[in-house]
């Protein structure tokens, strides 16, 4: 598929926001850019935009911090789920059922959106994540593989481990860079990853560091929390729009 100028604007500026809504509150780039995009792109063709700008915006918030060790010791068994579960159902994103990869993604957006907006909560012990990490890990990536949104069930796992706010935001940013590689190599083995999405990938990579400005300087001025809630709403919007659209 050729990218006209005007659809290479457009990502630019859904990268740009998505961009401001993770450097403002931690994370949602794939979130918000995979819905948006999701309007007029086929998924697949979205996450594969997706890959780069993910990738490279979570490298840097998965190294900073000194904590990188223990939560490679503590998340590997997550992570490696992550993987494999996404690998198992990138196939379902490459298969070219455009309508129902739609409504998949409406509905994660709408779960997800609702499930932070009603303020659901929960603890993990040390005890249980040898079991409940694979889990969250391994449902992710089956959800990451077929619609490229890579934060439910793993954010509120992890927010629910007690980690620290800078634990948490270093373990959010290792789990992504982990979940973005993984959806690259699934794509990459179906097929999906092509030419065409060299340079919309490259526009995205440029517009989301430029949204992370934007949202750093964001976060400084305006309530981070009412500003989060007003994403969530819009996600859930958007999502029950792509929902109703694909039926």
């Amino acid at each position: 598929m050729e990218f006209s100028p005007s659809e290479l604007m457009a990502v630019a500026a859904i990268y740009v926001l998505a961009g401001s809504v993770k450097g403002a509150v931690g994370l949602g780039l794939p979130t918000v850019s995979m819905g948006l995009l999701g309007i007029w792109l086929p998924v697949e063709q979205a996450a594969a935009i997706l890959i780069l700008p993910a990738f490279l915006t979570n490298i840097w918030q998965s190294l900073a911090g000194g904590a990188l060790i223990s939560l490679l010791s503590r998340l590997w068994p997550m992570l490696l789920c992550l993987v494999l579960g996404t690998l198992l159902t990138a196939s379902i994103m490459t298969g070219g059922n455009n309508a129902l990869n739609g409504a998949f993604l409406g509905a994660i957006l709408v779960i997800y959106a609702g499930l932070v907006l009603a303020g659901y909560r929960f603890s993990v012990s040390r005890k249980a994540e040898p079991v409940l990490g694979p889990a969250a890990g391994l449902s992710t990536g089956l959800i990451s593989g077929a619609t490229g949104i890579f934060v439910v069930p793993v954010a509120p796992y992890l927010e629910a481990l007690n980690l620290g706010k800078d634990g948490l935001v270093q373990a959010i940013g290792l789990t992504a860079l982990i979940a973005s590689a993984a959806l690259a190599v699934g794509l990459g083995l179906n097929g999906s990853l092509e030419s065409d999405v060299v340079l919309p990938g490259a526009i995205a990579v440029v517009a989301a560091f430029a949204g992370m400005f934007v949202g750093q300087a964001l976060r400084a001025r305006l309530s981070v929390e009412l500003f989060r809630r007003w994403v969530l709403i819009a996600l859930m919007l958007l999502g029950a729009a792509m929902i109703i659209r694909a039926f």
